[in-house]
């Protein structure tokens, strides 16, 4: 019988129950190297002196962190909450609250809780998918060039993990997509 351990993701700080680690950690998504056993966290790693260029790149994230969450939020609600769509949607807006929590931990502000430009949802899956995968390569892209730019390490891993699960968003649109046009949704 295995024996349950607490894992801990670096990237949002989160807790895991389990007996091995986690592929992914399963409320930021961060891959595996980002997660250690709770007894190797360091509580301290989010007290970092951020630079302008850095906050003003954080803020950028919370904007587009909020307009994904909000969207998704929205796109969880609409049919059958029990479908497959509004069900991954919902995963998906979780994910984003949390990428919103750790830029605004970074930023020692609280997290926006309106888009400045929110998105609207369509009639359409496909044409909300599609309206996904924008902002996700939106996201992924951005987050890239800010880890880039980032001269705080701490900041550069926050941005190059979450880039990295944005980029698996774009993958999830894609399966979400061939779904919607193969059920004529």
């Amino acid at each position: 019988m295995s024996q349950d351990t607490i894992w801990r993701c670096h990237i949002c700080a989160s807790a895991y129950l389990g007996s091995v680690c986690p592929s992914n950690c399963p409320f930021c998504g961060s891959r595996s190297e980002y997660i250690t056993l709770s007894s190797e966290y360091p509580e301290d790693v989010n007290d970092v002196e951020i630079t302008e260029a850095e906050r003003a790149d954080l803020e950028a994230a919370c904007q587009l962190e909020i307009t994904n969450l909000t969207f998704y939020k929205e796109l969880g609600e609409v049919g059958d909450r029990d479908d497959l769509l509004p069900n991954a949607f919902r995963a998906l807006a979780r994910v984003e609250e949390e990428h919103l929590s750790d830029f605004s931990k970074l930023l020692k502000t609280p997290a926006p809780t309106k888009p400045d430009n929110p998105l609207t949802v369509k009639d359409s899956w496909v044409a909300n998918i599609e309206q996904s995968h924008v902002d996700e390569v939106k996201a992924s892209t951005f987050y890239q060039e800010a880890a880039a730019r980032a001269t705080t390490p701490r900041v550069k891993q926050i941005f190059t993990a979450l880039s990295e699960v944005e980029a698996d968003h774009i993958a999830i649109d894609d399966y979400m997509k061939a779904f919607a046009q193969a059920n004529k949704l």
